[in-house]
């Protein structure tokens, strides 16, 4: 299969996106891709596909080729990470079409609504706030694992415990996604996030994460002390 319309090669997302159809057997799996990248937000944005949704996968499947125990659906669960913030009714309708065809049709699609619609799960890495692909899904959520509903909520907390480089570009484009606020308001509302990250005892859940806890405590810390400057000194790089 060749690359989906609409993303360049070597995208994480859409290498992803395409494993997991092909592993389901997925039809139209081609045109369904065109949809989620017509509803991604502009990729100048943090929460589209080429940023948030690729970082995410990328994380996954690195842990994957570290070899750590699967979740107990691996194509369903792949399937959730690109769909994190594709609207929800187009989430709904996708899922139907893609799965129509599959015997476990109404299990996967459960549980990948679990997986996004999941509380542990609604606070993305980047702005704190819920970002289940712009409210939760009409269809009622089935169960997942304990473990799995973790995995996914780590996933989505793994940038906080990027590279200094990767992270502070993270923060710029999450900056660009809140354009329309003034600097001021900005930097106070992101502080209160960051603020709220730094007092949960545990940010990671899963032994698999366990090593991202000191370097997200210390990105966390490193850009509240920058944007404090920023409100006393008037600055805005």
């Amino acid at each position: 299969m060749g690359v989906p319309a609409g993303e360049r090669e070597g995208c994480a997302a859409a290498r992803m996106w395409r494993a997991a159809c092909g592993t389901l057997c997925a039809p139209d799996s081609d045109e369904a891709w065109k949809q989620i990248v017509d509803s991604s937000p502009p990729d100048a944005m943090w929460h589209s596909l080429r940023n948030c949704v690729a970082y995410q996968a990328g994380v996954w499947q690195n842990l994957l080729s570290k070899g750590i125990d699967d979740v107990v659906q691996p194509a369903a669960f792949k399937l959730a990470i690109v769909l994190r913030h594709t609207p929800s009714e187009l989430t709904v309708r996708l899922l139907a079409d893609l799965l129509r065809l599959h015997p476990q049709s109404q299990d996967l699609t459960s549980y990948v609504l679990a997986l996004l619609t999941d509380d542990e799960a609604q606070w993305c890495g980047s702005c704190g706030a819920g970002e289940s692909g712009g409210g939760s899904p009409t269809a009622p959520p089935g169960p997942a694992p304990l473990r799995d509903l973790q995995l996914f909520g780590d996933c989505e907390l793994a940038v906080l415990a990027a590279s200094r480089e990767e992270y502070d570009a993270h923060a710029k484009l999450v900056r660009a996604e809140y354009s329309k606020l003034t600097h001021e308001n900005y930097v106070e509302l992101r502080i209160k996030v960051l603020n709220q990250f730094s007092q949960i005892p545990k940010l990671y859940h899963t032994p698999e994460f366990e090593c991202f806890e000191s370097a997200a405590r210390e990105n966390i810390e490193r850009e509240i002390c920058t944007l404090r400057e920023h409100l006393l000194t008037g600055r805005k790089d």
